[in-house]
């Protein structure tokens, strides 16, 4: 079989300085590469088995000059004249450069490379996606306060108005007396861990992870005390009905088509029904407040402490603000004005305290 025809094309490659010959050769290389990557992820083995039949057919028939570019280049690749798979690589890339394929059919590599990042990139994003379903059922599972709890703005606690949540101790939580902001004493992550949340049924504001260990605690005398209470006005926080969902984010969890599949999926893969769904998200809008403030706090006290520090927190707080944007997009949301009507809403619902 003549897979080099006589061809007037040999003369240009004669006619090439050395620095566009190398130039040439690598555009052959990169070209042959992208469409090997591209068949190899795309096409199946019926697909080249129609297009080896189609070659060898016109062999036997005495018709092989009127192979088509890319039958050539398939019966380089398997001539059984040839002995190894290198040699053969080796004979399809000279090939290749013989006839020019980089330059004649170059919208052939152009769309084998363009059809292949765009295939890396959707099992990236599929790989993506897992990742924060696996997250958000972890969030699920470790979930304690977050469907009767929301996180606050800082300023929320040294506001004065009627409608604002004052505490006596007023940027420290009331049960550990740590600071919500001090970033000398403690690291952000710590600051994470207790950020300040507002119980819905009562309006006090204590820190989470004091909130937390006071619902994992033991009751003393369960039979006469069954359900836990605000640990600072004893108003019943366990046992009665949790607070009502903000209901754009029922509408959208029921009507939006990627949230829906994140549903599905939670349930089918982690058994979370979907009433726990709609805790996970309002539990990522409480991790995007605290986010969001801690990130203002730490670019305000930037100057005056450790440089080194205040930036390792702020790339934390970024890392932790991207996990929250994720989220997001796994349930549906795709810009922010919903996402912060909606908490918006969550986080101004309940009972509020006056000074």
């Amino acid at each position: 079989m003549e897979l080099f025809p006589p061809s007037d094309r040999a003369s240009r490659i004669r006619a090439l300085s050395d620095g566009e010959l190398h130039e040439q050769a690598l555009d052959a290389r990169d070209w042959l590469l992208a469409v090997l990557d591209y068949h190899e992820v795309i096409l199946d083995r019926e697909h080249e088995l129609r297009l080896l039949y189609s070659a060898v057919t016109r062999v036997m028939n005495g018709r092989e000059g009127s192979w088509s570019d890319m039958e050539r280049l398939y019966m380089m690749l398997t001539d059984p004249a040839l002995a190894s798979p290198g040699i053969r690589l080796r004979s399809t890339f000279v090939l290749i450069l013989h006839l020019n394929y980089a330059e004649r059919l170059k919208h052939v590599g152009e769309l084998s490379a363009r059809r292949l990042r765009e295939i890396q990139h959707a099992k990236q994003v599929e790989e993506d996606l897992h990742k924060t379903q696996e997250r958000i059922s972890e969030i699920v599972e470790l979930m304690k306060i977050d469907h009767f709890a929301c996180a606050v703005p800082l300023s929320s606690l040294t506001q004065s108005s009627a409608t604002s949540v004052v505490d006596d101790n007023a940027g420290c939580c009331p049960i550990c007396q740590n600071s919500y902001t001090d970033l000398s004493a403690f690291t952000v992550e710590d600051l994470l861990a207790d950020y300040p949340v507002r119980l819905k049924q009562c309006g006090h504001i204590v820190g989470r992870g004091c909130l937390e260990k006071w619902m994992a605690t033991p009751k003393i005398d369960e039979a006469k005390h069954p359900h836990r209470t605000c640990p600072l006005c004893r108003m019943q926080i366990e046992g009665t009905a949790a607070p009502q969902k903000p209901w754009m984010l029922e509408r959208h969890l029921q009507t939006n088509g990627r949230a829906i599949v994140t549903k599905q999926q939670l349930l089918y893969r982690y058994d979370i029904e979907p009433e726990e769904c709609l805790d996970a998200v309002v539990a990522c809008m409480s991790m995007g407040i605290a986010c969001d403030e801690l990130l203002a706090e730490v670019r305000r006290q930037k100057g005056r402490g450790d440089k080194a520090r205040s930036e390792a927190s702020e790339k934390i707080l970024a890392e932790r603000r991207e996990a929250v944007e994720q989220q997001m997009r796994v349930w549906g949301f795709r810009g922010t004005a919903a996402w912060s009507d909606i908490r918006a809403e969550w986080m101004n619902s309940g009972i509020t305290r006056k000074e």
